[in-house]
């Protein structure tokens, strides 16, 4: 009996774990290393603690608003959207901060909702804060697919990317992950 509770407990520990992995991460730093052979990169954080990581199959980087599989340097900051995987990290989504985009960040949370009559959209970050954005021309993507902000559920993850001017935030690109 005291095997199968514990053999149950872990059971619940590896299934919580998994879903928690789910999730995806945010990180920004500066990059140390690519090994394009490896699709791998080597990232050193602002605590000055380096990370591996793994290209993604579709991984999508963003270089002064121009999207690319295959634009990273070395000596580039970067913010990344990534999954925690059990064994690697792996890159999704790297913003480069360079050029038009140096003054971008990155975001993420679930979609909230959308308001036709003030065309603004609505999401909640993984700290529970809500922020609401005008769309103002911000592209929709769904599944890395352009897309309307109307085909967006409520609930969806959403990766935002945001240009900070002093206080002010603007949206830039709203991207909804949805395996459905």
């Amino acid at each position: 009996m005291c095997f199968t509770k514990w053999l149950s407990g872990l059971v619940a520990v590896v299934v919580f774990a998994g879903l928690v992995a789910a999730d995806d991460s945010l990180i920004a730093g500066k990059v140390k290393l690519v090994n394009a052979e490896k699709k791998e990169f080597v990232l050193t954080d602002g605590a000055n603690k380096d990370h591996t990581f793994n290209f993604g199959d579709q991984v999508v980087i963003n270089r002064g608003g121009k999207e690319s599989p295959s634009d990273l340097k070395a000596d580039d900051l970067v913010s990344i959207c990534y999954h925690k995987g059990t064994l690697a990290w792996t890159a999704h989504y790297i913003l480069v901060k360079e050029g038009d985009t140096k003054d971008y960040q990155l975001m993420n949370g679930s979609f909230k909702n959308y308001d036709p009559d003030k065309k603004t959209f609505t999401y909640t970050d993984r700290d529970g804060k809500d922020w609401t954005y005008p769309m103002d021309g911000a592209k929709v993507r769904l599944n890395m697919q352009a897309s309307k902000i109307e085909d967006l559920k409520i609930g969806d993850s959403t990766l935002v990317v945001v240009e900070e001017i002093g206080d002010k935030r603007i949206l830039k690109d709203l991207m909804v992950s949805r395996t459905n």
